[in-house]
C-alpha cells in the first residue's frame, strides 16, 4: 500500500542538523528543544522569514501539553517586509533567552515556531 509522500513544513535550504531535531505534528506544526529553536529563528531572520510566534509544549504521555508562554509579533501597517523580519526575530530570540530558565524548570519542552514567508504573508486571511 503506497502512503502520500508528506511534503516537509520546513523552507527549502533549511539546516539539516535543524531539521532532524525537529518534532512535525501531524498537522505540520514544528517544534524544536529551546537551544535549537534560537538556532531556528536566527535562520527564519537570515533567510527573510518572519517569525509570528512561539507556543511552548510538554511531551506527556504520548501527546503534547500545552504550557502557559506564548509570544507573539505583529507587523506594523506600514513596517517594511524586512524591517518587520528582522524585529520579529530579535523581539522572539530576546523572549526565548529570557525564557530559558523556565523552560528548564517545566522540564523537556519543546517550542513551537510560526513563521511565514512574505508571500505567505499577503495571503493571510487577518
Amino acid at each position: 500500500m503506497n502512503e502520500p509522500v508528506r511534503r516537509s513544513p520546513l523552507p527549502a535550504g533549511f539546516p539539516n542538523e535543524l531539521a532532524s531535531a525537529a518534532y512535525v505534528a501531524p498537522n505540520n506544526e514544528v517544534a524544536w528543544r529551546p537551544t535549537q529553536t534560537i538556532q531556528a529563528v536566527e535562520w527564519f531572520g537570515i533567510h527573510g522569514y518572519a517569525v509570528l510566534g512561539t507556543e511552548v509544549f510538554l511531551p506527556k504521555q504520548g501527546s503534547l501539553q500545552s504550557l502557559p508562554y506564548f509570544q507573539h509579533v505583529e507587523r506594523t501597517r506600514a513596517e517594511e517586509w524586512g524591517l518587520f523580519v528582522a524585529r520579529a526575530a530579535a523581539e522572539t530570540l530576546a523572549y526565548l533567552k529570557t525564557c530559558l530558565p523556565m523552560f528548564r524548570e517545566e522540564g523537556d519542552v519543546y517550542v513551537n515556531v510560526t513563521w511565514v514567508s512574505e508571500e505567505e504573508f499577503r495571503n493571510l486571511k487577518i
